[in-house]
């Protein structure tokens, strides 16, 4: 699958997926998940936000930092890959 599926699966632009590879959320993608951009980015590094453990469906955000800590960068940006998909 290339880019531009995977774009068109998870319903953002190019840029805003080539953005988020390189670990910079646009307003769009965030917009989409109902978190700020710095909630995306944050996890992406391995803190976690109230509003992104419960948008993971997680209980505490200890446990949404391990998740992002356990994943690792390429990882946390696969997880917020798989959650634009799955709307």
């Amino acid at each position: 699958m290339n880019h531009i599926e995977i774009a068109n699966l998870a319903g953002v632009t190019l840029a805003d997926l080539d953005g988020l590879l390189r670990g910079r959320a646009s307003a769009n993608v965030a917009n989409r998940l109902h978190v700020t951009m710095a909630d995306i980015e944050d996890f992406i590094q391995g803190s976690v936000s109230a509003a992104m453990t419960n948008r993971l469906g997680l209980n505490t955000i200890s446990a949404a930092e391990e998740l992002a800590r356990a994943a690792g960068r390429e990882g946390a940006i696969g997880i917020v890959i798989g959650m634009l998909i799955s709307g």
